[in-house]
């Protein structure tokens, strides 16, 4: 056993197990899940802290039931010595067990990606809003580069230590995209915040990535972002697009409104959004909701002019006992079938658009109630022929001109 030689080992943690020993990639076991390895990571994670005998056996064996955990602790710690001899790695104890509570042997310095993004975040928060702070938000930033420990991400420990984590990176997000804008360093905001969208699309941190677009007057990229957004939510999530990332589209409306432009480029955008947004000539509309909103406001301000009527279908996925459908992959399934059921029933001047998971808006142009009806069961056929004779639909339909003027003609 070496004594009295420091050595470090570089560990990363964010996005999978890597340790790094004199700058050459070391492999401890081949299953980077096995109960040895989790002992490492649980005492490299716990730092100078250390972490108890108590909570390794209950953390590593919460889900079995043993007669002797306390043995078979013991076996774990021999097996892990035993792993370790076989690597490439010097011959050190690598953690020691001090009156019950466990620590990174004194000869080993062991630097890890997760304790060093926490210690930076720790380091912000001391120093406040000032210089010192945002450079060590920056930092932390820089290092958290994935989820942690992915091969692990079903054991409890990790998801609950992934959730703090991820707590403390949206502090260093928030932290800095509000330092930029007030700086106006719009494009350092844009990468913050579009890192942040691309490891968590779920959490609408979209919302500021098209906020320091518009901020750098790169109206065409931030229209895009916020189109794809609001087409994942409604597709991917199932639900509407959030009062921010409305409030997105209404600025990106009054910004491309008092922004001079020539007509036969304006017009060569148009037609390029239209091409990519309805690939197939022919067919109805498909939009997201926003655009749903302004088609409707569009068709409701038009319809007394032209004496064209105008109706609003809504569609919802329910089973064949007319009960909503509570599995998702199932709904999921089934809303891609009806949305291509839509596609191939309406006609060049309808619009449609995905209003959430089950339910599906029409917009049908110079038709009746009556009409509504044999749409609606044109839909269902089409749709039973794709999704099963089993599948079945709701529908409710209103006139655009039964509705209130100042309902119809507000925005």
């Amino acid at each position: 056993m070496n004594e009295g030689k420091m050595i470090r080992l570089d560990v990363q943690m964010f996005g999978g197990l890597a340790i790094s020993y004199e700058g050459r990639n070391v492999s401890v076991g081949k299953n980077k899940g096995a109960k040895y390895i989790q002992l490492l990571e649980l005492v490299w994670l716990a730092g100078d802290n250390g972490i108890t005998k108590e909570r390794l056996i209950g953390t590593l064996y919460e889900r079995e039931e043993q007669s002797n955990l306390n043995n078979s602790f013991n076996n774990l710690i021999y097996q892990m010595h035993k792993q370790l001899g076989r690597s490439s790695l010097p011959d050190y104890e690598y953690i020691v067990n001090k009156d019950g509570i466990f620590y990174v042997d004194e000869n080993v310095e062991v630097i890890t990606d997760a304790g060093s993004f926490e210690t930076a975040v720790k380091n912000a928060r001391q120093c406040g809003d000032t210089p010192e702070g945002v450079l060590f938000y920056k930092q932390a930033v820089e290092l958290y580069r994935a989820e942690l420990l992915p091969e692990l991400s079903t054991q409890e420990w990790v998801i609950i230590k992934s959730v703090q984590l991820q707590k403390m990176y949206a502090e260093c997000v928030v932290a800095l995209g509000n330092y930029y804008e007030k700086k106006k360093d719009y494009e350092a905001m844009y990468r913050v915040y579009k890192k942040a969208a691309q490891l968590y699309p779920d959490d609408e941190w979209q919302v500021g990535e098209i906020n320091a677009l518009i901020g750098m007057e790169a109206y065409d990229d931030a229209y895009s972002i916020y189109d794809e957004t609001v087409r994942y939510y409604t597709d991917e999530l199932g639900i509407t697009p959030s009062n921010d990332l409305m409030e997105c589209y209404e600025k990106m409306s009054r910004q491309i409104t008092n922004t001079p432009g020539k007509i036969l480029k304006i017009r060569d955008d148009i037609v390029e959004r239209r091409d990519s947004a309805n690939s197939e000539e022919g067919r109805a509309y498909d939009c997201s909701y926003p655009s749903f909103i302004d088609a409707y406001h569009i068709l409701s301000r038009n319809m007394e002019r032209s004496g064209q009527s105008v109706y609003m279908m809504l569609l919802t996925i329910v089973d064949y006992e007319g009960k909503q459908i509570s599995n998702q992959t199932k709904l999921e399934a089934k809303g891609k079938l009806l949305q291509k059921a839509v596609a191939l029933t309406l006609r060049q001047g309808d619009t449609y658009c995905k209003y959430s998971a089950s339910q599906f808006l029409l917009l049908l142009v110079g038709t009746s109630k009556e009409s509504c009806k044999i749409v609606y069961r044109r839909v269902l056929n089409k749709y039973k022929v794709l999704a099963g004779p089993r599948a079945e639909l709701e529908y409710s339909v209103v006139s655009l001109a039964d509705l209130p003027k100042d309902l119809a003609q507000a925005k």
